[in-house]
Protein backbone atom coordinates (compact mmCIF):
# COMPACT_ATOMS: atom_id res chain seq x y z
CA UNK A 1 0.00 0.00 0.00
CA UNK A 2 1.61 3.51 -1.17
CA UNK A 3 1.50 6.19 1.91
CA UNK A 4 0.11 8.72 -0.18
CA UNK A 5 1.03 12.82 1.36
CA UNK A 6 1.85 14.59 -1.65
CA UNK A 7 -0.82 17.20 -1.91
CA UNK A 8 -1.81 19.88 -5.02
CA UNK A 9 0.70 23.25 -3.40
CA UNK A 10 3.11 20.05 -2.84
CA UNK A 11 3.16 18.76 -6.73
CA UNK A 12 3.37 22.20 -8.01
CA UNK A 13 6.75 22.35 -5.39
CA UNK A 14 8.16 18.91 -6.65
CA UNK A 15 7.47 19.90 -10.04
CA UNK A 16 9.07 23.91 -9.87
CA UNK A 17 12.00 22.19 -7.54
CA UNK A 18 12.74 19.58 -10.49
CA UNK A 19 12.27 21.81 -13.58
CA UNK A 20 13.22 25.51 -11.74
CA UNK A 21 16.46 23.90 -11.10
CA UNK A 22 20.11 24.22 -11.06
CA UNK A 23 19.49 25.35 -14.71
CA UNK A 24 18.55 29.15 -13.22
CA UNK A 25 21.76 29.82 -11.61
CA UNK A 26 24.14 28.68 -15.10
CA UNK A 27 22.36 28.50 -18.36
CA UNK A 28 20.97 32.04 -19.13
CA UNK A 29 24.37 32.98 -19.26
CA UNK A 30 26.14 29.90 -20.74
CA UNK A 31 23.19 29.95 -23.50
CA UNK A 32 23.79 33.46 -24.50
CA UNK A 33 27.46 33.06 -24.79
CA UNK A 34 26.69 30.06 -27.62
CA UNK A 35 23.95 31.46 -28.94
CA UNK A 36 24.13 35.60 -28.42
CA UNK A 37 20.56 36.98 -27.77
CA UNK A 38 18.93 34.63 -30.05
CA UNK A 39 19.73 32.72 -27.06
CA UNK A 40 16.02 33.99 -26.23
CA UNK A 41 14.26 32.14 -29.00
CA UNK A 42 16.02 28.84 -27.60
CA UNK A 43 14.13 29.79 -24.05
CA UNK A 44 10.88 30.28 -25.82
CA UNK A 45 11.14 27.09 -27.83
CA UNK A 46 12.01 25.10 -24.91
CA UNK A 47 8.70 26.92 -22.72
CA UNK A 48 6.44 26.29 -25.35
CA UNK A 49 7.58 22.32 -25.86
CA UNK A 50 7.39 21.65 -22.19
CA UNK A 51 3.49 22.00 -22.88
CA UNK A 52 2.96 18.84 -24.87
CA UNK A 53 5.90 17.49 -23.02
CA UNK A 54 4.21 18.00 -19.23
CA UNK A 55 1.06 17.11 -20.72
CA UNK A 56 1.62 13.79 -21.97
CA UNK A 57 3.49 12.52 -19.07
CA UNK A 58 1.30 13.38 -16.64
CA UNK A 59 -1.38 11.91 -18.67
CA UNK A 60 -0.46 8.47 -18.84
CA UNK A 61 1.24 8.49 -15.55
CA UNK A 62 -2.54 9.18 -13.90
CA UNK A 63 -3.79 6.06 -16.19
CA UNK A 64 -0.92 4.09 -14.74
CA UNK A 65 0.17 5.39 -11.47
CA UNK A 66 3.42 3.16 -10.74
CA UNK A 67 6.56 4.04 -9.29
CA UNK A 68 8.12 3.03 -12.46
CA UNK A 69 7.01 6.17 -14.02
CA UNK A 70 8.31 6.81 -17.55
CA UNK A 71 9.84 3.23 -17.75
CA UNK A 72 6.56 2.04 -17.21
CA UNK A 73 4.82 4.12 -19.84
CA UNK A 74 7.77 2.56 -22.62
CA UNK A 75 7.01 -0.97 -21.79
CA UNK A 76 2.83 -0.38 -22.16
CA UNK A 77 4.13 0.65 -25.65
CA UNK A 78 6.98 -1.08 -26.43
CA UNK A 79 8.00 -3.94 -24.07
CA UNK A 80 10.26 -5.04 -21.45
CA UNK A 81 13.70 -4.64 -23.62
CA UNK A 82 12.85 -0.89 -24.17
CA UNK A 83 11.37 -0.42 -20.58
CA UNK A 84 14.93 -1.35 -19.18
CA UNK A 85 16.98 0.74 -21.27
CA UNK A 86 15.00 3.70 -21.15
CA UNK A 87 15.12 3.37 -16.77
CA UNK A 88 18.71 2.79 -16.88
CA UNK A 89 18.85 6.14 -19.14
CA UNK A 90 17.08 7.44 -16.83
CA UNK A 91 18.37 6.38 -14.02
CA UNK A 92 21.95 7.17 -14.85
CA UNK A 93 21.27 10.73 -15.65
CA UNK A 94 20.51 11.40 -12.20
CA UNK A 95 23.48 8.74 -10.77
CA UNK A 96 25.64 11.54 -12.50
CA UNK A 97 23.30 14.76 -13.11
CA UNK A 98 23.22 15.99 -9.77
CA UNK A 99 26.70 16.35 -9.18
CA UNK A 100 26.25 18.95 -11.85
CA UNK A 101 23.52 20.15 -9.41
CA UNK A 102 25.61 20.12 -6.13
CA UNK A 103 28.58 22.07 -7.92
CA UNK A 104 26.57 24.60 -9.49
CA UNK A 105 25.46 25.53 -6.13
CA UNK A 106 28.89 25.53 -4.51
CA UNK A 107 30.70 27.36 -7.48
CA UNK A 108 27.70 30.41 -6.57
CA UNK A 109 28.97 30.55 -2.56
CA UNK A 110 32.50 30.09 -3.66
CA UNK A 111 32.22 33.24 -5.81
CA UNK A 112 30.61 35.23 -3.48
CA UNK A 113 32.61 34.38 -0.83
CA UNK A 114 35.53 33.93 -2.47
CA UNK A 115 36.92 30.14 -1.43
CA UNK A 116 39.10 28.26 -2.78
CA UNK A 117 38.21 26.34 -5.54
CA UNK A 118 38.23 22.74 -2.86
CA UNK A 119 34.77 24.10 -1.38
CA UNK A 120 33.66 23.93 -4.65
CA UNK A 121 33.69 20.20 -4.35
CA UNK A 122 33.16 20.10 -0.90
CA UNK A 123 30.03 22.34 -0.45
CA UNK A 124 28.54 20.25 -3.66
CA UNK A 125 29.46 16.96 -1.81
CA UNK A 126 27.19 18.97 1.53
CA UNK A 127 24.37 19.57 -1.11
CA UNK A 128 24.02 16.26 -1.88
CA UNK A 129 24.44 14.80 1.63
CA UNK A 130 21.74 16.96 2.93
CA UNK A 131 19.06 15.90 -0.11
CA UNK A 132 19.85 12.28 1.24
CA UNK A 133 19.15 12.69 4.59
CA UNK A 134 15.43 14.65 4.07
CA UNK A 135 14.76 12.01 1.41
CA UNK A 136 15.45 9.17 3.71
CA UNK A 137 12.99 10.78 6.53
CA UNK A 138 10.08 9.96 3.37
CA UNK A 139 7.89 11.74 0.99
CA UNK A 140 5.85 13.59 3.31
CA UNK A 141 9.57 15.63 4.32
CA UNK A 142 10.42 16.03 1.24
CA UNK A 143 7.02 17.35 -0.29
CA UNK A 144 7.06 19.87 2.73
CA UNK A 145 10.56 20.65 2.25
CA UNK A 146 10.01 21.51 -1.86
CA UNK A 147 6.95 23.62 -0.80
CA UNK A 148 9.17 25.51 1.49
CA UNK A 149 12.04 26.15 -0.74
CA UNK A 150 10.32 26.69 -4.43
CA UNK A 151 8.35 29.36 -2.82
CA UNK A 152 11.75 31.24 -1.14
CA UNK A 153 13.01 30.67 -5.50
CA UNK A 154 10.46 31.86 -7.19
CA UNK A 155 9.99 35.12 -4.52
CA UNK A 156 13.88 36.36 -5.34
CA UNK A 157 13.37 35.51 -9.35
CA UNK A 158 10.57 37.66 -9.50
CA UNK A 159 12.53 40.25 -7.48
CA UNK A 160 15.46 40.39 -9.76
CA UNK A 161 13.39 40.09 -12.91
CA UNK A 162 11.34 43.04 -11.76
CA UNK A 163 14.39 45.30 -10.46
CA UNK A 164 16.85 43.78 -13.93
CA UNK A 165 14.19 45.22 -16.15
CA UNK A 166 15.05 49.11 -16.00
CA UNK A 167 18.95 48.11 -16.76
CA UNK A 168 18.37 46.84 -20.34
CA UNK A 169 20.08 48.33 -23.07
CA UNK A 170 18.31 47.68 -26.29
CA UNK A 171 22.04 47.87 -28.06
CA UNK A 172 22.26 44.77 -26.61
CA UNK A 173 20.13 42.52 -28.50
CA UNK A 174 22.40 43.12 -31.54
CA UNK A 175 23.62 41.35 -33.47
CA UNK A 176 20.58 39.03 -32.67
CA UNK A 177 21.59 35.32 -33.85
CA UNK A 178 25.82 35.80 -34.25
CA UNK A 179 26.26 31.98 -34.70
CA UNK A 180 23.53 31.28 -36.89
CA UNK A 181 21.21 28.36 -36.35
CA UNK A 182 24.22 25.88 -34.50
CA UNK A 183 24.43 28.40 -31.88
CA UNK A 184 20.41 28.21 -31.56
CA UNK A 185 20.72 24.38 -31.45
CA UNK A 186 23.40 24.59 -28.83
CA UNK A 187 21.68 26.90 -27.38
CA UNK A 188 18.82 24.03 -27.04
CA UNK A 189 20.62 21.07 -26.24
CA UNK A 190 22.11 23.40 -23.08
CA UNK A 191 18.36 24.42 -22.53
CA UNK A 192 16.92 21.13 -22.26
CA UNK A 193 19.20 20.66 -18.81
CA UNK A 194 16.73 23.43 -17.91
CA UNK A 195 13.63 21.58 -18.80
CA UNK A 196 14.43 17.70 -17.43
CA UNK A 197 12.05 17.56 -14.77
CA UNK A 198 8.53 16.70 -15.84
CA UNK A 199 8.60 13.22 -16.17
CA UNK A 200 9.94 13.26 -12.34
CA UNK A 201 6.49 13.68 -11.58
CA UNK A 202 5.63 10.34 -12.99
CA UNK A 203 7.31 8.32 -10.49
CA UNK A 204 5.69 10.01 -7.37
CA UNK A 205 1.52 9.74 -8.81
CA UNK A 206 0.91 6.88 -6.74
CA UNK A 207 1.71 8.84 -3.74
CA UNK A 208 -0.42 12.12 -4.20
CA UNK A 209 -3.55 12.19 -2.03
CA UNK A 210 -5.82 13.22 -5.12
CA UNK A 211 -3.94 12.40 -8.29
CA UNK A 212 -7.47 12.40 -10.59
CA UNK A 213 -7.60 15.85 -9.32
CA UNK A 214 -4.36 17.07 -8.49
CA UNK A 215 -2.18 16.20 -10.81
CA UNK A 216 -3.09 17.75 -13.58
CA UNK A 217 -3.79 21.10 -12.12
CA UNK A 218 -0.07 20.78 -10.73
CA UNK A 219 1.39 20.08 -14.17
CA UNK A 220 -0.53 23.24 -15.42
CA UNK A 221 0.32 25.83 -12.93
CA UNK A 222 3.67 24.76 -13.06
CA UNK A 223 4.30 24.51 -17.20
CA UNK A 224 2.49 28.49 -17.31
CA UNK A 225 4.98 29.86 -14.16
CA UNK A 226 8.30 27.93 -14.98
CA UNK A 227 7.78 29.02 -19.16
CA UNK A 228 7.50 33.28 -18.28
CA UNK A 229 10.38 32.47 -15.06
CA UNK A 230 12.57 31.24 -17.42
CA UNK A 231 11.98 33.46 -20.81
CA UNK A 232 12.03 36.41 -18.87
CA UNK A 233 15.08 35.77 -17.17
CA UNK A 234 16.88 35.06 -20.56
CA UNK A 235 15.68 38.79 -21.40
CA UNK A 236 17.12 40.18 -18.64
CA UNK A 237 20.33 38.35 -18.87
CA UNK A 238 20.81 39.21 -22.32
CA UNK A 239 19.26 42.80 -22.29
CA UNK A 240 21.64 43.88 -19.53
CA UNK A 241 24.50 41.85 -21.23
CA UNK A 242 25.20 39.30 -17.90
CA UNK A 243 27.12 36.83 -19.73
CA UNK A 244 31.04 36.39 -21.10
CA UNK A 245 33.49 36.95 -18.84
CA UNK A 246 31.01 39.38 -16.61
CA UNK A 247 28.85 36.13 -15.61
CA UNK A 248 30.93 33.00 -16.77
CA UNK A 249 31.42 31.95 -12.99
CA UNK A 250 28.01 32.92 -11.39
CA UNK A 251 25.66 34.73 -13.93
CA UNK A 252 22.93 35.24 -11.76
CA UNK A 253 25.06 36.75 -8.95
CA UNK A 254 26.05 39.00 -11.24
CA UNK A 255 22.54 40.31 -12.43
CA UNK A 256 21.26 40.31 -8.48
CA UNK A 257 24.58 42.91 -7.81
CA UNK A 258 23.83 44.92 -10.95
CA UNK A 259 20.25 44.80 -10.07
CA UNK A 260 19.41 44.76 -6.13
CA UNK A 261 22.84 45.88 -5.05
CA UNK A 262 26.18 45.04 -3.56
CA UNK A 263 24.36 43.35 -0.59
CA UNK A 264 22.66 40.72 -3.01
CA UNK A 265 25.91 38.34 -2.68
CA UNK A 266 24.08 36.93 0.15
CA UNK A 267 20.55 36.38 -1.06
CA UNK A 268 22.30 35.33 -4.01
CA UNK A 269 24.09 32.43 -1.88
CA UNK A 270 20.84 31.63 -0.59
CA UNK A 271 19.40 31.13 -4.19
CA UNK A 272 21.88 28.77 -5.07
CA UNK A 273 21.57 26.96 -1.91
CA UNK A 274 17.36 26.74 -2.05
CA UNK A 275 17.56 26.08 -5.90
CA UNK A 276 20.23 23.24 -5.67
CA UNK A 277 18.69 21.37 -2.65
CA UNK A 278 14.82 21.79 -4.24
CA UNK A 279 15.94 19.93 -7.28
CA UNK A 280 18.33 17.21 -5.59
CA UNK A 281 15.73 16.74 -3.65
CA UNK A 282 12.97 16.27 -6.30
CA UNK A 283 15.68 13.94 -8.33
CA UNK A 284 16.64 11.89 -5.66
CA UNK A 285 12.78 11.17 -4.09
CA UNK A 286 11.70 10.17 -8.02
CA UNK A 287 14.40 8.18 -9.08
CA UNK A 288 14.99 6.21 -5.81
CA UNK A 289 11.95 4.73 -6.47
CA UNK A 290 12.35 4.33 -10.02
CA UNK A 291 15.25 2.09 -8.89
CA UNK A 292 13.24 0.40 -6.55
CA UNK A 293 10.67 -0.23 -9.43
CA UNK A 294 13.85 -1.62 -12.10
CA UNK A 295 14.81 -3.87 -9.74
CA UNK A 296 11.11 -5.29 -8.46
CA UNK A 297 10.78 -6.20 -12.45
CA UNK A 298 14.11 -7.70 -12.91
CA UNK A 299 15.48 -4.75 -15.23
CA UNK A 300 17.91 -3.71 -12.73
CA UNK A 301 20.30 -5.81 -9.95
CA UNK A 302 17.55 -6.95 -6.89
CA UNK A 303 20.10 -5.13 -4.07
CA UNK A 304 18.20 -2.17 -5.17
CA UNK A 305 14.56 -3.74 -4.11
CA UNK A 306 14.50 -2.64 -0.66
CA UNK A 307 11.50 0.00 1.13
CA UNK A 308 12.34 0.90 4.65
CA UNK A 309 9.97 1.61 7.28
CA UNK A 310 9.22 5.15 5.72
CA UNK A 311 8.08 4.07 2.35
CA UNK A 312 11.76 5.44 1.42
CA UNK A 313 13.82 2.74 -0.99
CA UNK A 314 16.71 3.41 0.55
CA UNK A 315 18.98 1.48 -1.25
CA UNK A 316 18.61 3.38 -4.79
CA UNK A 317 18.54 6.90 -2.87
CA UNK A 318 22.23 5.63 -0.85
CA UNK A 319 23.54 4.44 -4.06
CA UNK A 320 22.44 7.86 -6.07
CA UNK A 321 24.20 10.21 -3.06
CA UNK A 322 27.18 7.68 -3.80
CA UNK A 323 27.37 7.66 -7.48
CA UNK A 324 27.04 11.48 -7.81
CA UNK A 325 29.58 12.00 -4.77
CA UNK A 326 31.98 9.56 -7.37
CA UNK A 327 31.21 12.36 -9.82
CA UNK A 328 32.36 15.12 -7.96
CA UNK A 329 35.27 13.65 -6.99
CA UNK A 330 36.28 12.93 -10.63
CA UNK A 331 35.05 16.43 -11.56
CA UNK A 332 38.02 17.48 -9.23
CA UNK A 333 40.53 15.20 -9.90
CA UNK A 334 40.14 15.01 -13.92
CA UNK A 335 39.30 19.23 -13.92
CA UNK A 336 36.22 18.57 -15.52
CA UNK A 337 34.40 21.91 -15.51
CA UNK A 338 30.36 21.64 -15.16
CA UNK A 339 29.71 22.94 -19.32
CA UNK A 340 31.28 19.89 -19.93
CA UNK A 341 30.25 17.67 -17.29
CA UNK A 342 26.14 18.88 -17.65
CA UNK A 343 26.15 17.33 -21.40
CA UNK A 344 26.79 13.13 -20.09
CA UNK A 345 23.07 13.54 -18.60
CA UNK A 346 21.69 16.03 -20.90
CA UNK A 347 22.58 13.96 -23.63
CA UNK A 348 20.61 10.86 -21.49
CA UNK A 349 17.89 13.02 -20.87
CA UNK A 350 17.21 14.05 -24.17
CA UNK A 351 17.06 10.47 -25.07
CA UNK A 352 14.71 9.28 -22.36
CA UNK A 353 12.36 12.27 -23.72
CA UNK A 354 12.41 10.87 -27.42
CA UNK A 355 11.82 6.93 -26.29
CA UNK A 356 8.94 8.18 -23.90
CA UNK A 357 7.63 10.71 -26.50
CA UNK A 358 7.45 7.97 -28.64
CA UNK A 359 5.98 5.81 -26.48
CA UNK A 360 3.35 8.69 -25.35
CA UNK A 361 2.78 8.67 -29.27
CA UNK A 362 1.50 5.34 -29.81
CA UNK A 363 -0.46 5.17 -26.74
CA UNK A 364 -2.21 8.42 -26.89
CA UNK A 365 -2.85 7.94 -30.83
CA UNK A 366 -6.48 7.83 -30.46
CA UNK A 367 -6.72 10.73 -28.29
CA UNK A 368 -6.26 14.15 -30.55
CA UNK A 369 -5.02 16.39 -28.01
CA UNK A 370 -2.65 13.52 -26.82
CA UNK A 371 -1.60 12.49 -30.36
CA UNK A 372 -0.35 16.36 -31.23
CA UNK A 373 1.22 16.95 -28.01
CA UNK A 374 3.38 13.58 -28.30
CA UNK A 375 4.20 13.91 -31.98
CA UNK A 376 5.44 17.56 -31.52
CA UNK A 377 7.32 16.50 -28.51
CA UNK A 378 9.15 13.68 -30.03
CA UNK A 379 9.89 15.88 -33.32
CA UNK A 380 11.68 18.44 -31.43
CA UNK A 381 13.47 16.16 -29.02
CA UNK A 382 14.89 14.12 -32.38
CA UNK A 383 15.56 17.65 -33.93
CA UNK A 384 17.78 18.85 -31.23
CA UNK A 385 19.66 15.57 -30.38
CA UNK A 386 22.36 15.91 -33.16
CA UNK A 387 23.48 18.93 -31.46
CA UNK A 388 24.73 17.02 -28.63
CA UNK A 389 28.14 15.77 -30.95
CA UNK A 390 30.49 13.40 -29.62
CA UNK A 391 28.51 13.07 -26.35
CA UNK A 392 26.07 10.41 -27.86
CA UNK A 393 28.23 7.79 -27.14
CA UNK A 394 26.94 7.86 -23.81
CA UNK A 395 23.39 6.64 -24.29
CA UNK A 396 24.78 3.48 -26.47
CA UNK A 397 27.30 2.82 -23.63
CA UNK A 398 24.48 2.51 -21.07
CA UNK A 399 22.06 0.48 -23.58
CA UNK A 400 24.86 -2.03 -24.37
CA UNK A 401 25.48 -2.42 -20.60
CA UNK A 402 21.32 -2.53 -19.84
CA UNK A 403 21.16 -5.08 -22.73
CA UNK A 404 24.09 -7.20 -21.26
CA UNK A 405 22.39 -7.57 -17.83
CA UNK A 406 19.20 -8.67 -19.46
CA UNK A 407 20.80 -11.12 -20.82
CA UNK A 408 22.72 -12.60 -17.97
CA UNK A 409 19.94 -11.55 -15.66
CA UNK A 410 16.75 -13.16 -17.29
CA UNK A 411 13.31 -11.85 -16.77
CA UNK A 412 11.76 -12.50 -13.72
CA UNK A 413 8.48 -12.11 -12.49
CA UNK A 414 7.22 -9.03 -10.63
CA UNK A 415 7.73 -10.71 -6.83
CA UNK A 416 11.68 -11.54 -8.37
CA UNK A 417 11.57 -14.77 -9.55
CA UNK A 418 12.74 -16.12 -12.98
Amino acid sequence: MHLRSITFSQGVALYMGAVLGSGILILPGYTATVAGPSSILSWIILSLLSIPLAYTFARLALKYKDFGGVSTIVQKAFGYKWSAIVGWFFFAWVATGQAVVGITGAGYIVHIFHLSEIYLYLIGLLFLFVAFIINIKGIKTSGLFSLWLSGGVLILLIVTIFFAFPEIDRNNFLPFAPFGLTGIGQSCVLIFWAFFGWESITHLVPEFKNPERDVMRSTWVSVLLIGIIYTLLSIVTVGTHTYGNTGDVAPLAVLMNKTLGLNAGVATAIVSCVVCLGTLNVFLASSSRLGYALAKEGKFPLWFNKMSNHHVPYRATFFLFFSNALTILASYVFKVPVDELILIPTTLGIFVYIIASLACLKLLWYDRIGRFSALLSVSCCILIAPFAFSYLIVPIIISIACLLFLRVNPHRTPNGHR
